[in-house]
């Protein structure tokens, strides 16, 4: 008989295909089946993705050279997606706590003080390494710094959302060189400039949420968040664990930015990127999906197959290997990565 994972991954990839493309969006769905996160990344460059296992007991931390940084070893095992060598840009933990980093062009981090620093490129393996539920992670956000980091010749400006097992939510931001946290229901979708603020604040224009103004169809973040609040609103109730993450991917997929596509929202977003991967992570069974948008196969980590137990090696797997299908816990390799 195959396994729960097996079955929810055959319409995975069944409705997967059916989409060319994904943006950069995040949703979070709550049901009596299970709570689901399902994440798009798109980005003018390669971010050299890999999949990658963290055990407990991980050390993290620093950069050398960047005083006051903070350093700690993993209290919990996770498992996700790696960009540009330096960062956990989306994962899931064992705890079924999920981070995600998405791009904001208008993120003004604060003047630097004398808070323990925690770098943004660090910022989602922090969150996933330490702690088991939002409630946590929102209260050791207050006590500490968020730092920028240089990589590629550039500062990427980010935010962060988070949800756990119990399907509370949070998002990240620093709005004028402040930290914005919103928590709680209304934070079921997140997308890329403007502010969370203003997002819910436009969200008020349209049908379905007590406006007069159609769906709109763009690329656009504005677009897109308008777009996949709208379809998650008028989801069906699911009636198992399949439908539930089916319904994910089924909003997620509409919410896609396909290479070669032109912003004609007339609008000055930077963020319209062509989309590189989808992921899924399920955060009742703790099992994390992914599916690479040039590749016809979707593969899947099971964190319970794997020995992630203290003192067990990190492990990791290129993410844009064509060749990745089904569960890949066997596929995954002693990493050389420095994080």
């Amino acid at each position: 008989m195959p396994s729960r994972a097996t079955v929810v991954a055959a319409v995975l990839a069944t409705s997967l295909l059916t989409s060319s493309a994904f943006a950069c969006s995040r949703i979070l769905w709550n049901t009596d089946q299970a709570n689901v996160v399902a994440r798009t990344m798109d980005l003018y460059m390669s971010d050299k993705a890999r999949i990658a296992v963290f055990p407990r007991g991980a050390s993290h931390g620093g950069p050398a050279g960047m005083p006051n940084m903070l350093s700690w070893k993993s209290k919990y095992a996770s498992v996700g997606a790696t960009a540009l060598d330096i960062a956990v840009s989306d994962g899931l933990n064992e705890k079924g706590l999920s981070a995600n980093l998405l791009y904001l062009h208008d993120t003004k981090y604060e003047k630097r003080d004398s808070r323990a620093g925690l770098t943004n490129a660090a910022w989602a393996q922090y969150i996933l390494d330490n702690f088991a539920s939002v409630e946590e992670a929102v209260e050791a956000m207050k006590q500490l710094q968020i730092v920028s980091l240089v990589a590629e010749g550039r500062e990427w400006p980010l935010h962060l959302s988070i949800a756990d097992a119990k399907g509370d939510s949070a998002i990240f931001e620093f709005v004028n060189g402040k930290l914005t946290i919103n928590r709680g229901p209304e934070t079921l979708v997140m997308t890329n400039e403007p502010a969370f603020s203003i997002q819910r604040k436009n969200l008020l224009r349209y049908k379905l949420f007590g406006g007069k103004l159609p769906m709109p169809g763009g690329i656009d973040p504005k677009s897109r968040f308008v777009r996949a609040s709208s379809y998650l609103k008028t989801l069906p109730k699911p009636a198992s664990l399949r439908e539930a993450v089916a319904g994910a991917y089924s909003v997620i997929r509409n919410v896609a930015v396909p290479f070669g596509a032109h912003d004609t929202s007339g609008g000055d977003s930077s963020d319209t990127w062509p989309t590189l991967w989808a992921s899924l992570a399920d955060l009742s069974n703790k099992v994390y999906f992914f599916q690479s948008t040039k590749s016809a196969n979707l593969f899947w980590v099971d964190l319970s197959k794997l020995n992630v137990a203290d003192g067990a090696p990190v492990l990791d797997v290129d993410a844009y290997d064509v060749n990745l299908s089904g569960e890949i816990s066997d596929k995954l390799k002693p990493s050389q990565l420095k994080m």
